[in-house]
């Protein structure tokens, strides 16, 4: 999976924040593939290193109150040149780019949010933002679940850190159609590996889920995704019940 990273470095212009915010990336296993910092002269050279660590481009403004106004039209004109990856992290505390989350949001773009507890306004940046992550202290927090869906957990470390124990397993028999065999470990590594967005314990669109798994050919094109994810209702939650429209994966012991 791919994202965007827009860092308002007027609003988060602290080098260990630019840090956090790629170990974020890291951990959830995406690719970064569009990285752009917009401030004033100032504020990016005391950025300069970090911003060259992590090969941020940087955009200076034109003058007081233009930052915004910089990265705005930038995310709208790669919108519009689809060059804008179906993620998108907005590095800011200010709820002025909340017009812009709901705009992205439209176009099915999954929208997030590093910002800074002491400078944030916490409701109006989870009202737009599929998830907010604080940078102050490494505290993080989630934009709150509806009252019908059980709330994320704590992101759980990549797929390369999961340690199960041995175990004797059994050669099952394949399903017809879908040349897979019935729940096996393999099969479950497989879907983490081609979905790596449900390492992070968050709920992702089924749609999405679904696509991933046919591209990576671990879902049949005839198959159906929610089969697929029953046969490990213990670790997968589809929500709602009836009709699901999102995934998460529920990590459990020796998982």
């Amino acid at each position: 999976m791919n994202v965007a990273f827009l860092l308002d470095a007027d609003n988060l212009s602290s080098a260990s924040d630019v840090d956090q915010v790629f170990d974020h990336f890291r951990g959830l296993g995406v690719t970064v593939t569009v990285r752009r910092a917009y401030g004033g002269t100032e504020k990016l050279t005391g950025l300069k290193e970090v911003l060259r660590k992590h090969a941020v481009r940087s955009f200076i403004n034109q003058g007081k109150g233009t930052t915004d106004a910089a990265l705005i039209i930038d995310a709208m004109d790669l919108l519009h040149h689809d060059a804008l990856p179906g993620m998108v992290a907005i590095g800011s505390s200010d709820a002025d780019f909340a017009p812009l989350a709901v705009r992205l949001r439209e176009d099915g773009v999954r929208m997030l949010c590093f910002a800074l507890r002491d400078k944030a306004d916490a409701d109006a940046l989870a009202l737009v933002y599929h998830e907010v992550h604080y940078l102050d202290g490494a505290v993080r927090t989630e934009r709150p679940a509806p009252a019908s869906r059980a709330a994320p957990r704590k992101a759980p470390a990549p797929k390369k850190a999961i340690v199960r124990p041995p175990a004797v397993k059994a050669a099952p028999a394949p399903m017809a159609g879908t040349g897979k065999a019935f729940a096996t470990d393999d099969e479950f590594d497989d879907i983490l590996e081609a979905v790596p967005a449900l390492l992070s314990g968050e709920q992702v669109p089924l749609n999405d889920v679904t696509k991933q798994l046919r591209d990576a050919k671990v879902l049949g094109r005839s198959a159906r995704s929610t089969t697929l994810l029953g046969r490990y209702a213990d670790d997968f939650r589809l929500t709602p019940e009836r009709n699901p429209a999102y995934v998460q994966w529920i990590r459990r012991p020796g998982r």
